[in-house]
């Protein structure tokens, strides 16, 4: 990110400066020294299904935020439908339920990538290239129908050449920029609020689509563990609301392909049972591990560290901070 503009870069500045006054609770995020462009993080999951699990995770800004989307990627390994498995190849934002991934997609996430589809449509697919359309769709004054002669009658069809719709979009183009209003721009703080509110919120689990996933895998899992905890879900497109099959997924099945050969079922026909609280409960134990939080066995140069301390010193530290704040209050 060397040739990033000077102004973007004054703007990622200004946003990681705001944080410091107002930061989703639970999330911490630090700078790389000499890049702004590129954040360290890590999450403290203080409730819901992901309870304990502290996470690490950057978020690298492209020159073209906010218009297009920052890439989020975890290296802590952990069980998410909206998480590409850090042990496998890319996964597309946009994969369905029998499709492929297509080795020219755009949206491809990487290992551990974090999809942000399903939070924020407008930076992906339809939602882009419908914006994209609207730009370029070319504008044309607007006309009044033809006034009738005196004494004649105005015909159905003269009213009908001016259709309402035509006539409202050419309105619409012809308005001054200034007066356009625009969809306001994502902030940082509004995707760190919702990586968040992806391992504490039930209900928004639960709203993920299929495509939006970045792990089929963990998506079909995650719906089957709902269900068995009473949780009535809509039908997502390839479901049937039940389990179609007794022959379970093998233990390291993270994706959405369902097997080789004409005769292989879908993924939405595996028996997922048990599958998403077993891998959930082992990534949350591993992001806790000595080794993750303190042995650097995450991406090298980690930016946060812990530190591995006693109870004792632990307590002095506490009077030290409540020293300090008292002596200046």
């Amino acid at each position: 990110m060397g040739n990033l503009p000077a102004v973007k870069r004054q703007h990622l500045l200004a946003e990681f400066a705001g944080l410091k006054q107002a930061c989703p609770n639970s999330v911490y995020v630090s700078l790389t020294p000499g890049d702004p462009s590129l954040w360290s993080g890590i999450i403290f999951v203080r409730r819901g299904p992901y309870v304990t699990a502290i996470l690490r995770f950057q978020i690298s800004f492209p020159d073209t935020y906010p218009s297009l989307p920052p890439l989020v990627t975890f290296s802590t390994d952990i069980f998410h439908p909206l998480i590409a498995p850090l042990t496998t190849y890319m996964y597309t934002t946009d994969i369905q339920d029998t499709g492929t991934v297509s080795a020219t997609d755009e949206e491809r996430l990487p290992p551990g990538g974090f999809s942000l589809r399903h939070g924020f449509p407008d930076w992906f697919g339809r939602g882009r290239r419908s914006r994209q359309v609207s730009a370029q769709r070319p504008t044309t004054p607007l006309q009044t129908p033809p006034r009738p002669a005196a004494g004649s009658r105005l015909q159905p069809s003269s009213v009908a050449s001016t259709p309402t719709s035509a006539a409202s979009s050419s309105l619409v183009g012809s308005i001054p920029a200034f007066m356009q209003t625009r969809p306001r721009e994502v902030s940082t703080y509004d995707v760190l609020r919702y990586i968040r509110s992806a391992f504490d919120d039930e209900e928004v689990l639960d709203s993920i689509p299929l495509e939006a996933a970045g792990n089929p895998g963990a998506w079909h899992a995650w719906r089957a563990h709902r269900r068995q905890t009473g949780k009535a879900l809509p039908p997502a497109p390839g479901e049937d609301g039940e389990s179609a099959s007794t022959s379970s997924p093998p233990s390291s099945v993270v994706g959405g392909g369902g097997g080789v050969g004409a005769t292989a079922r879908r993924p939405a026909e595996w028996n997922w049972e048990g599958v998403w609280l077993e891998r959930s409960k082992r990534g949350i134990a591993g992001s806790l591990s000595e080794a993750v939080l303190y042995g650097n066995a995450g991406t090298a140069d980690e930016l946060i560290n812990f530190l591995n301390m006693d109870d004792t010193d632990v307590d002095g530290i506490k009077k030290n901070l409540l020293r300090t704040l008292g002596a200046t209050s």
